[in-house]
Parts: C-alpha cells; structure tokens; sequence
C-alpha cells in the first residue's frame, strides 16, 4: 500500500488533470493520491479557490506554505504510521506505465528511491555517497519513494534559506537519518513533460537569491544545523 502525494500552484490549477489522471492510472494502483495545496501562497496573494479534481484524487490543505516541500511534508505527516510508503512527484509531468512500480522496487524498507538524483559534490560539498546506483540529492520531478515517518517529525519544515530547495532540502532530512537513495532510471525514463510555462522554479529568482544561490544556501543550513555536506572550500 502506498500514496502520491504532489503540490501546485493557482497558474497552473487549469492543467493539472492529465497529470492527476496519470498518477491514479498507476499500477499497483495507489490507496491515494494527494494534492497538498497551503491554505495561502506566500508568492501568489489572495484567496485560492482550489480547482476541480478527478474522483479519486483528496485535497489535503497545509496551513503554512511549505514552498514546493509542501508536496511531500504534510503527506509525510498524514500518513506516518498508517502508510509505509509515500511517493511524491511534481505538478508537471506526466507519469506513464510502470513509474510507480519502479519506484516501489528500487529499495528496501530502510532506503529511498529516486528516478533521478546526483551528488553534492557537483555543488561542492563534502561527505556525499559514491556508490552506483546511489545519490545524495532526490529529484523530485523524477518521483521521490520515502517511508512518510522518516519525514514526519517537528523539525522538517524548510527554513526561509530552503525553502525554494525542496529537493536539496528533503534529501538532507533523509541524509541526516542515515537513509540511503536510490536511483531507479526506470522511474525517470517512464516520464514525460506535462506542459511548459513560466513558473518552473528552476529559473526563479526568490527572495533575491538566483538557483545557484538558493542551493547554496540551503546546504548552507544543512550544514550549520546537522553537520551534512560542509563547503569543499572550507
């Protein structure tokens, strides 16, 4: 048994149904599917009227905008202990056959599986795996499998430095349970981009900080708070 679990945005509300279809068309078939959405967006002011969803899909509102964390945290914390496995992805692409089952039989009931990740040392960092078929940080547009109560615990909001970082910022919470990930390209290769537009947060600038920035920061916190991944150049 397991969940997905996934956020979005209001721009993007009108274009999520192909994506939401694709995830309950999943097999094994998933025991829900999860749009966690905040009650209010700190990038998009106003009232939020959430949109319309294929039966089968639950809304699950957060009262803190977790960013794009918020695709994974309040799940995590729903479902701890009532679920052992919690898979989560992102609000654009398209999952086809064999995406989730990938995912489920990519790791054992103490690792994490990915479709995608790399390691830290691409941004520099100390103390990341080397090992093949492993990575350190979980992409979570390729879908991220977790246990949910390896998330679930008080400290694991995303700090204003993390905050546009979900998959720098939810792999460290993994790294500092001595979780491993693993890759499952199998995942990644069952993909397809859902639509294109101009709110992807990898070209965003947040908070003044550009991409490189964020992720800087964010292993930053990392560091000071679990003493994961220090700077190389230190």
């Amino acid at each position: 048994m397991y969940a997905i679990s996934l956020t979005s945005i209001p721009p993007r509300f009108d274009k999520l149904e192909p994506v939401l279809r694709s995830l309950l068309a999943q097999r094994p078939a998933p025991e829900r599917v999860i749009l966690a959405l905040p009650r209010n967006y700190a990038r998009f002011p106003g009232p939020v009227t959430p949109p319309a969803l294929p039966e089968g899909v639950e809304i699950l509102r957060s009262d803190a905008d977790l960013g794009p964390a918020t695709k994974a945290l309040p799940a995590a914390r729903a479902l701890a202990g009532r679920l052992d496995r919690l898979i989560w992805c992102d609000d654009d692409w398209i999952a086809g056959p064999g995406w989730a089952r990938a995912l489920l039989d990519g790791a054992g009931p103490n690792d994490a599986a990915t479709g995608q990740g790399f390691s830290v040392a691409r941004l520099k960092r100390l103390g990341g795996t080397t090992a093949d078929g492993h990575a350190d940080i979980a992409q979570g547009f390729s879908g991220v499998m977790v246990d949910p109560a390896w998330l679930a615990g008080p400290d694991t909001d995303p700090p204003d430095a993390a905050w546009p970082v979900d998959d720098i910022w939810l792999s460290g919470l993994l790294a500092h349970r001595g979780i491993a990930v693993r890759t499952r390209p199998k995942a990644r290769g069952a993909l397809r981009p859902a639509y294109a537009d101009a709110h992807a947060l990898q070209a965003a600038r947040i908070g003044g900080f550009d991409r490189h920035a964020a992720n800087a920061a964010c292993l930053d916190a990392l560091t000071e708070r679990f003493g994961i991944w220090p700077n190389a150049r230190n």
